[in-house]
């Protein structure tokens, strides 16, 4: 099967039910500059195995034209390279991810990208280690 470097709708975290379980109860570490917050929840048929959402803070950057060029920069960071963690996740489990930049620089993509592929690799390794044992 050929992969897909796409983000579509249903990949999104959107509802607010899962969002707010997700700060309450969720797991969380940070790898420069984002900061990311996960939980694993049982699947329903015919989902997406990880829904992810993005977030910068208005606090540390006042125009939203700057929020939304790091936001798009999380997103296609993690939309090049989301299919690592696909492949590492079993297939009874759903992942919720939220991603927060935590930098007070206007970034690169490079620093971004580093930091998303960190933070994949360490869930893959967290999520395939139970599966083998």
């Amino acid at each position: 099967m050929a992969i897909r470097y796409t983000f579509k709708a249903y990949e999104r975290l959107k509802r607010e039910q899962h969002i707010d379980t997700l700060f309450r109860t969720g797991k969380a570490f940070s790898i420069s500059p984002v900061r990311f917050i996960y939980l694993a929840v049982p699947r329903s048929a015919g989902s997406s195995p990880v829904q992810a959402g993005f977030s910068v803070p208005k606090k540390k950057f006042r125009k939203s034209v700057d929020r939304h060029r790091i936001r798009r920069l999380m997103v296609e960071s993690w939309r090049l390279n989301k299919h690592i963690l696909y492949a590492a996740l079993p297939t009874d489990k759903q992942l919720h991810l939220f991603l927060i930049y935590t930098g007070i620089e206007m970034p690169e993509i490079g620093p971004i990208q580093q930091s998303v592929i960190s933070a994949i690799e360490k869930l893959s390794k967290q999520f395939a280690a139970p599966a083998n044992a």
